[in-house]
C-alpha cells in the first residue's frame, strides 16, 4: 500500500531489520506513531534508492506464502 506518498509493505521480519540496517531511507513501519513499530511492516520514503516495484513482489511472494 501507499500512505503519505511512502510505499508500506509486510515482508519478513529478518529482512526489515536487513534493510532497516543498512540505514536506507526507509523504516519500520509505526502506524499509529507511538513508538511501536510492526515487525513485518517496513515503510520506504519516496526519496529512497530501494526499488519499490522489487519490494511489492517480494511482499506479495511473501505473503502469498503465508496461506
Amino acid at each position: 500500500m501507499v500512505s503519505q506518498d511512502r510505499l508500506i509493505v509486510k515482508i519478513p521480519a529478518g529482512r526489515v531489520d536487513e534493510l532497516v540496517s543498512r540505514g536506507r531511507t526507509a523504516t519500520r513501519f509505526d502506524p499509529r506513531k507511538n513508538g511501536v513499530a510492526m515487525r513485518e511492516w517496513f515503510a520506504v520514503d519516496p526519496g529512497s534508492a530501494l526499488d519499490w516495484q522489487a519490494l511489492a513482489e517480494e511482499a506479495r511472494a511473501y505473503v502469498s506464502g503465508l496461506r
